[in-house]
């Protein structure tokens, strides 16, 4: 018996159920060590040979996702090939009476984890009629739950998706927006818009804590990009907060749960891509609002006011530039 076959294959089942079990049941937990990785180097990849292509970036989402899954059973497959490999005898082949070859290992491996039964090879003794029925169990749990796992995420990145049309729907930039939104004395008509905005992004903030991949799902339309929506409702709260002259044109408890789903959001993506913009995002422009009668501050109060939130757009630039994103102009 060859115990250091056993050992590698132990190690590498244990690093595939500790990475597919913190992925797919740890919602506190994120992505596990290896998908982590993976997903980096290959995101890393398509941001080299496609930077310039949002056609070609969009698919970087499915890819990894698919990647990911593969990895898993890739893990489990070469695992329990290495165990069974471990002792010449732990497989017969009945047909011909002798023990399996390498390749007959791996094709029994595969067999016993896609739970098809058992073909011509068998398990040679209890021990290894245990272990079988292990890769089983292996494969029915990494199936069920992988499939789990990609309805979830895929079921995330349409919220994604829906969350920035929402906002889009709205108008292209905060100015657009506020001056549609002015009804000659205050802004209280888009209070429900707002109201919705805050709910769908805590809610998407939570599925990007829970799947960190939804990072990598790259819109090819920028009006469907959840990054770059949340930096226009970055600008639109900025504006409302410290633009307007009269706190009286705006519903403050409304704002203040805007801000505070904008911050969640920043703190959340950026704890799993932690990179902040060397430079700052331009501010949203008073001008337009200006022209429109509407009662605003100075040029210089607004800056001055904005200073506090420059380190929470770096970030949030920051990670709209990770994402292949630029700040949307206004």
């Amino acid at each position: 018996m060859n115990e250091w076959y056993a050992v590698a294959g132990f190690i590498l089942l244990g690093i595939g159920l500790i990475d597919f079990v913190w992925s797919t049941l740890w919602v506190e937990g994120g992505t596990g060590p290896v998908t982590m990785r993976l997903s980096a180097v290959a995101w890393k990849g398509f941001r080299a040979l496609f930077g310039r292509r949002p056609q070609m970036l969009s698919l970087a989402g499915p890819i990894i996702l698919s990647l990911t899954v593969l990895t898993w059973i890739g893990l489990f497959w070469v695992g329990w090939t290495l165990v069974f490999a471990s002792d010449p005898h732990s497989l017969i082949d009945t047909r011909t009476d002798t023990v399996a070859s390498w390749g007959e290992r791996f094709y029994f491996s595969a067999y016993a984890l896609f739970t098809l039964g058992n073909g011509s090879i068998i398990p040679n003794g209890t021990r290894w009629e245990m272990a079988t029925i292990a890769t089983t169990a292996t494969g029915m749990l990494s199936i069920t739950l992988a499939v789990t796992y990609l309805i979830s995420v895929l079921s995330a990145a349409a919220q994604k998706r829906a969350f920035a049309q929402n906002v889009f729907g709205m108008g292209r930039s905060a100015e657009e927006i506020l001056s549609e939104a002015w009804n000659g004395s205050d802004f209280h008509d888009m209070d429900l818009l707002l109201h919705d905005c805050a709910s769908q992004l805590s809610s998407l903030t939570s599925q990007h804590h829970a799947y960190p991949i939804l990072h990598y799902y790259h819109s090819e339309r920028i009006e469907q990009s959840g990054g770059v929506a949340v930096a226009v409702l970055d600008d639109i709260v900025s504006l409302l907060q410290f633009g307007v002259r009269s706190s009286d044109l705006i519903n403050k408890l409304i704002l203040k749960e805007t801000r505070s789903s904008i911050d969640n959001y920043v703190s959340a993506l950026g704890a799993g891509h932690p990179h902040k913009a060397s430079q700052k995002p331009d501010a949203p422009r008073l001008t337009v609002l200006r022209e429109q009668g509407i009662p605003v501050q100075s040029d210089e109060a607004f800056e001055q006011a904005l200073k506090p939130s420059i380190d929470r757009r770096q970030k949030l630039l920051g990670i709209l530039q990770m994402s292949a994103r630029k700040w949307p102009k206004n």
